[in-house]
């Protein structure tokens, strides 16, 4: 069985961090005002889930349960400590109140289920952040709280979930704070589970709870049953009206059924009819088709006698082909015997050997020449390193640039000098170098990615300006802010796109000492509760971005004082001049110091701001105004003029970093192959030149001395074959009769 061992509070009534052992039976005692309902309530809300329809606190206080309607106190008088009508501990509050289960047989999990608050002296209704249910562990007072030097503080609700997730695991927590019946629900599932926890369930536990902590023992039979029992069932004449309104709304639905079925009975009739003249249709096509197969078979035969002529003119041209092969099979012994004839001669005159000796020189020589090309050109892939100045391997340039200076004049049958001491040196010098290559071309690339990416968000912003969308020169957060204003329906304003500065030789100044403030965000007084719930929602997405409390501006709409700050400006929106009345109204403007340093605050042209104790330069860049029309539309050609240097700079930048990968490929490919330099390439091919042409001057020798017509004879075996392969050819290209077409 699962039983309450544990209340945990933290800001609850007069509890400011309170933890409640409980076992066995336990019962609450105490003086009037000790908190014996604060606890029973506590244990009301958060059984309830803060059901504001069924929940009846300081009922025994009170009216000792003879109530059914409004309580005494609200969860927001709790939260926020009420002792009196207007006496409050806590003008704001963050609470967390929580029962803690555990099984007595051991068998389950101990569970813990409670509800985090937020209240506010100038709101009537809390706010509840969550209903959750955690399965695993019963947590305490201290899981809620923050400590600092300070003192103890309510957590944030985001730090405390965190905690109880990790403690539990995310498939142990389950928060339902926007509904209090599945809050209840879940709770039942682990507290009684072998019960039902549907609705219907979940809404008697509801009330049997609150009737439960409510009871007067004092009543009737009959004021139980009205009170306890039976549910409120007063009949509506708004509801009477509606049923009745149903009832004709089915009766109509019925005839119109009716002349429906009568017209697809009708529709049945006609499609039966069409049912047989497709019938008939279809059985004439059929007949149509039975003659047409009887033509065609009728043709099928036909062919199948032609067939069978060509079938015998195909066995004759067959014979003229066996007799063709015989005769090529002939003359393919004939060129192998006169083959392994001149084989045998030229064995005997030693020119096969000479032959062989010129196919290797003829291999080394284009062996040689292949690699001597493939090490140039990794030598060329070297040369962007030279004019990479700065990225670690500048004291390797020098190398690098004599190297390809002189590779430039080299031929494999003319070597400049210097090219092998050039070339040594920087194979040296290679493992070194690879590494500082390595990492300048992954730098290189990290760079081009941040370059490109910072360019596409640019441009982003730029075709959404050209969507519509004319806020370009805002922040993500403010743009994000309005974004969300919209689609909850309101129409927000920002402050830079309200007002203009009056006098340019200001604007520098003007700019700077309004810093964030120009991106503040107007809403119409109706929306700004609406507005200021969303904007807390979004306290993550929208940090940053400022949101005005127009209701804080209703005294400010009077003309500014000749030389304060405000008359920089002219607007014909009032909210904006009042929120600049109410921010900057006492700022003087000063033309020289003996002006600024009078007391209070003041700024001048140049951006210098005294804000009354400390002294600062407020000036803005030009480049980054935002205030008015002009300096909008300059910051849309300044975020396209940025694009397009982004882009040129990643496009320079992947250059330099594909050059630099090429150079690292060419070292790595130059210090592993450290036996094919190109003075050893130069060297074999000049040798292997020489001994092609000794080879061939031999070989030109013996063959004017003859081979007794040796090859005479088989090139004319050789050509006869060709003329016999051309009539075998000719004859196999003969019409061969097709096959009998069969249906």
């Amino acid at each position: 069985m699962m039983l309450l061992r544990h209340i945990a509070m933290v800001n609850w009534h007069l509890f400011d961090v309170e933890d409640v052992e409980i076992s066995g039976h336990a019962g609450v005692f105490g003086e009037n005002r000790s908190g014996k309902s604060t606890i029973l309530d506590m244990a009301q809300v958060v059984l309830t889930g803060g059901n504001r329809n069924l929940q009846r606190l300081n009922a025994v206080a009170g009216d000792k349960g003879k109530s059914r309607g409004a309580s005494k106190r609200s969860v927001a008088d709790y939260c926020l400590g009420a002792l009196g009508e207007d006496e409050r501990r806590r003008d704001q509050a963050r609470t967390y109140i929580t029962l803690g289960f555990e099984d007595t047989d051991g068998k389950r999990p101990p569970v813990t289920i409670g509800m985090a608050i937020e209240a506010r002296k100038s709101e009537s209704n809390e706010t509840v952040l969550a209903r959750f249910v955690a399965v695993g562990r019963i947590f305490t007072a201290k899981d809620f709280v923050e400590a600092r030097p300070e003192g103890r503080f309510p957590a944030e609700w985001d730090d405390a979930r965190s905690r109880m997730v990790a403690a539990v695991g995310e498939e142990n927590f389950v928060n339902h704070r926007d509904r209090a019946l599945d809050y209840v629900r879940e709770y039942m599932r682990h507290l009684l589970p072998h019960g039902s926890a549907g609705e219907q369930n979940a809404n008697s536990l509801q009330k049997a709870i609150v009737n439960a902590m409510t009871l007067d023992h004092d009543q009737t039979a009959s004021q139980f049953v009205r009170d306890y029992i039976l549910e409120k069932n007063n009949m509506r004449v708004g509801e009477l009206r509606e049923s009745i309104q149903t009832y004709r709304t089915i009766n109509e639905t019925i005839r119109k059924m009716r002349e429906r079925l009568d017209a697809l009975k009708a529709l049945q009739a006609i499609i039966a009819e069409l049912n047989g003249a497709y019938e008939q249709k279809f059985r004439e096509h059929w007949i149509a088709k039975r003659a047409e197969w009887l033509i065609v078979r009728t043709a099928n035969r036909d062919l199948r006698d032609k067939q069978r002529r060509a079938q015998v003119q195909r066995d004759a041209a067959k014979g003229v082909l066996d007799d063709i092969n015989a005769e090529i099979q002939g003359i393919d012994a004939e060129i192998e015997r006169l083959s392994i004839a001149i084989l045998e001669h030229d064995t005997k005159t030693g020119r096969g050997a000479l032959q062989q000796a010129l196919k290797a020189a003829e291999q080394t020589v284009a062996a040689t020449s292949a690699q001597f090309t493939k090490r140039m050109a990794a030598v060329r892939l070297l040369e962007p390193l030279g004019a990479m100045r700065g990225l670690g391997f500048d004291e390797h340039a020098g190398a690098i640039e004599q190297l390809n200076r002189l590779a430039k004049e080299a031929q494999i049958d003319r070597l400049p000098a210097g090219l092998a001491a050039a070339e040594a040196a920087v194979v040296e010098a290679a493992p070194a170098l690879m590494k500082k290559v390595d990492e300048a071309r992954q730098k290189l690339f990290r760079d081009a990615a941040e370059q490109r990416e910072r360019r596409d968000r640019i441009r982003d912003r730029i075709r959404q300006h050209a969507a519509g969308n004319a806020n370009a020169h805002l922040a993500d957060s403010t743009q994000e802010l309005c974004r969300k204003l919209r689609q909850a329906g309101m129409a927000p304003r920002v402050l830079c796109d309200l007002v203009e500065v009056a006098d340019a030789e200001w604007t520098a100044a003007a700019e700077g000492l309004l810093g964030r403030d120009r991106e503040a965000v107007f809403v119409d007084r109706a929306q700004i509760v609406q507005a200021t719930t969303l904007f807390k929602e979004g306290r993550r997405e929208f940090r940053g971005a400022t949101l005005v409390s127009l209701n804080k501006l209703d005294g400010n709409r009077t003309l500014p004082q000749p030389g304060t700050f405000p008359t920089l400006f002219r607007s014909q929106d009032h909210d904006a001049m009042g929120f600049i009345m109410r921010r900057y109204g006492s700022v003087r403007l000063a033309q020289n110091l003996n002006e600024f340093n009078a007391p209070g605050r003041a700024i001048m042209k140049d951006g210098l701001y005294d804000d009354g104790l400390v002294r600062t330069h407020r000036a803005s860049d030009s480049s980054g105004y935002k205030i008015g029309k002009t300096a909008q539309t300059k910051a849309l050609r300044d975020l396209e003029d940025q694009a397009w240097q982004l882009d040129d700079a990643a496009e320079e930048t992947g250059k330099l970093a594909r050059a630099a990968d090429g150079a690292l490929g060419a070292l790595k490919a130059l210090s592993e192959d450290t036996g094919a330099a190109l003075s050893a390439l130069a060297a074999t091919h000049s040798a292997a030149t020489k001994e092609r042409a000794e080879a061939i001057v031999r070989i030109n020798a013996l063959d004017g001395s003859g081979d007794g017509g040796l090859r005479d004879k088989r090139r004319a075996q050789t050509e006869h074959k060709v003329a016999r392969t051309s009539a075998r050819d000719e004859q196999q290209r003969a019409k061969v009769p097709r096959r009998p077409f069969r249906r």
